[in-house]
């Protein structure tokens, strides 16, 4: 697989190692993009001449970056810790850990969530897709929180249709960089791709509908003068890196956010702090109205301990 890219202002002045792994996302980690460039995978375009990884980058550079085919790991069952909240007959609703992908990708040959649910439950929902099976609905690689698992597939059509429909409630929180200046407040953009960052997503006006409803519940400032708060977010729609553009497009990006924000590195220890912390719904085949609610993982709550002294 080969991609291409090119650098535009906003990353001129980057590392190369930092600029791909920037530009490729929470999918491929920086290691790889050092071992792939060591390796010979990436070069500078149209002379196809190799570059280093401390290489700086300046606006318009062109890379080419050739993705070694990735180390099979297929559907095979993963022994892994997966936090099952609650389980029914024909669907389960789980606690997904951060920095595990919801199914495989493009230059992730780490197991994913399918692997771990394939060891623990043989039979999945198929109607997905066969590379995805059980999974209705997914949450970014780094995000952590309640997602809903189907067991077979009339489960998964009846879930599958609820999502459709909006009958599903979902609730996201968020340390942001700074504050919106509206302390709540909806942000109707459309999202779509980035036209030259392929895994990145952006406010376009031929993207399609995304609406994000938010209310800040806290700032903190810290000693250095910097100042970050605390965001309840609740989505109409599901867009791919909705919550992440949106809080971004007000210029206040997710803390930890590699993708869609510069600082994201600064963040590491804490990852990214966008969390799934709600689900309202019916039962699909009961009709039982369901309701789970998470604590606040342990690193929402460190990053705030933390923000106050830095």
């Amino acid at each position: 697989m080969i991609l291409k890219t090119i650098v535009n202002e906003e990353f001129a002045g980057m590392r190369l190692d930092r600029f791909l792994s920037a530009y490729t996302g929470d999918d491929i980690s920086r290691t790889s993009i050092q071992k792939w460039i060591k390796s010979g995978n990436i070069f500078q375009i149209p002379a196809k001449k190799a570059v280093k990884a401390s290489y700086i980058v300046n606006s318009g550079d062109e890379f080419e970056i050739h993705i070694p085919r990735k180390k099979e790991i297929g559907l095979n069952p993963v022994e892994m810790q997966i936090p099952i909240v609650r389980e029914w007959e024909d669907f389960l609703v789980i606690n997904k850990p951060a920095g595990l992908a919801s199914h495989g990708g493009p230059g992730d040959s780490e197991p994913s969530l399918v692997n771990g649910l394939l060891f623990l439950f043989k039979n999945l929902s198929s109607v997905g897709g066969e590379d995805r099976p059980g999974i209705v609905h997914r949450l970014d690689k780094p995000t952590s929180g309640l997602m809903i698992v189907a067991k077979n597939d009339r489960a998964h059509i009846a879930l599958s249709r609820m999502f459709q429909e909006k009958t599903v409630y979902k609730r996201y929180y968020a340390w942001l960089i700074q504050a919106p200046r509206e302390s709540g407040g909806r942000v109707e953009s459309p999202i779509g791709r980035h036209p030259l960052e392929r895994l990145k997503m952006c406010i376009r006006k031929d993207g399609r509908k995304a609406i994000t409803n938010y209310k800040i519940l806290k700032t903190v400032s810290s000693r250095k003068g910097r100042n970050y708060s605390l965001a309840e977010a609740e989505i109409e729609t599901g867009r791919t890196h909705q919550i992440r553009v949106h809080f971004q497009s007000l210029g206040c990006p997710v803390v930890g956010d590699r993708l869609y924000s510069r600082s994201g590195d600064e963040f590491k220890k804490y990852g990214l702090l966008l969390f799934a912390q709600k689900l309202r719904f019916q039962h699909p085949f009961t009709g039982e109205e369901i309701e789970i609610e998470l604590p606040f993982p342990s690193n929402f709550i460190e990053f705030e301990k933390d923000s106050e002294l830095r």
